[in-house]
């Protein structure tokens, strides 16, 4: 190996780069300017640059300078060829090859590094889609929660319903029980005056013989009758009285009772409305899950069809509670209606029972 001593003070030579350029060839490497640069271990690459060029050109000319004496090829091989070129071609083919190989390495190193950053992204990706599954296993979990609270809960309202139907079905008996007391009274009332008129006539016949002492008999009778008659009109006046503040009472408390149910409806309708509101989140959020794992993974489609199947069965549970909700008020309408129209002709015979 040929060794270079700097010399301070002294500038770069063509005769140097010359001689690292050779150095460089004999060793199988191809000469460039760094490694001149490198060899002689000095020197800019502006001042080796031109004379590098100039070596490369006089190559050819310095491999072919030196001819064989006459009539002797010294140093040329079997087919005439100077051995010094081919020599040099040698040299010059194991260096291209060594540096395509290089060139190829780097290639590969490059795309195996690529590679290698794309499975580690698949992997980051891998890891994403799992989260994002997860997070939707969450939300699906949440859905299924929110369907049971709100099943729950219109469970909840039917029973308190149920239970108001029944009250109402005892208080409307117990007033039917008490106007037909009511009205057997008022009958036994009726039934005493039409008693009293019948003895009233049997008295007049029996006294018709006598007239004076008939009509002093009609006369002492009809106070006693009149007596009897106030006496029944008072307990009549009395009745009356009382079968109205039964009435009134009995207004006051459906009245009591419609607020009651009433106050039960708003509860109701504030329960629905917040089941709308967590279901309209509900629906966001799945909303939100669809758009981000659109691009993901094709599993989501299966999720997808999950989503879509709980929408329907929170349509249809929403749908049979409104439907339960209107049949439970079309049977307390109905109920009301038929036990106020039986309730009125009763209040109206009482009413107009005969006065004497």
């Amino acid at each position: 190996m040929i060794e270079f001593n700097e010399t301070r003070g002294r500038g770069i030579q063509e005769v140097d780069v010359f001689t690292a350029a050779d150095a460089l060839l004999a060793e199988g490497r191809r000469p460039t300017i760094e490694r001149v640069r490198l060899k002689m271990g000095r020197g800019s690459p502006n001042t080796v640059s031109p004379m590098l060029e100039r070596w490369f050109t006089t190559l050819a000319d310095r491999l072919v300078g030196v001819k064989p004496a006459a009539g002797s090829p010294a140093g040329n091989d079997a087919d005439g060829m100077p051995t010094s070129v081919r020599n040099a071609a040698r040299l010059l083919w194991e260096t291209a090859r060594r540096e395509a190989e290089e060139v190829q390495r780097a290639a590969l190193e490059s795309a195996r590094d690529e590679l290698q950053g794309r499975e580690e992204a698949l992997a980051a990706a891998q890891v994403t889609l799992t989260q994002r599954e997860d997070a939707f296993a969450l939300a699906r979990t949440s859905l299924d929660v929110a369907l049971t609270s709100a099943q729950q809960a219109r469970e909840t309202l039917d029973r308190q319903l149920n239970d108001h139907v029944l009250e109402a079905q005892r208080v409307r008996k117990g007033l039917e029980d008490e106007v037909k007391r009511l009205n057997a009274l008022l009958a036994q009332a009726a039934g005493a005056q039409e008693q009293m008129r019948q003895d009233h006539a049997q008295i007049v016949t029996a006294k018709d013989q006598d007239l004076r002492q008939a009509l002093e008999r009609h006369a002492g009778q009809e106070k006693h009758m009149l007596a009897k008659v106030d006496r029944a009109r008072q307990a009549t006046r009395a009745l009356e009285s009382d079968l109205a503040k039964e009435q009134q009472r009995r207004t006051k408390f459906e009245e009591s009772a419609a607020k009651r149910l009433e106050a039960e409806l708003g509860r109701q309708a504030e329960l629905r409305e917040t089941s709308r509101e967590s279901e309209a989140r509900l629906r966001d959020q799945i909303s939100t899950q669809k758009a981000e794992l659109a691009h993901s993974h094709s599993a989501t489609a299966t999720a997808r069809a999950e989503i879509d199947a709980l929408k329907r069965r929170l349509e249809e549970e929403k749908s049979a509670h409104e439907r339960t909700r209107d049949m439970l008020g079309a049977s307390l309408s109905r109920k009301f209606t038929s036990n106020e129209a039986t309730q009125a002709p009763a209040v109206k015979r009482v009413r107009r029972a005969p006065k004497s």
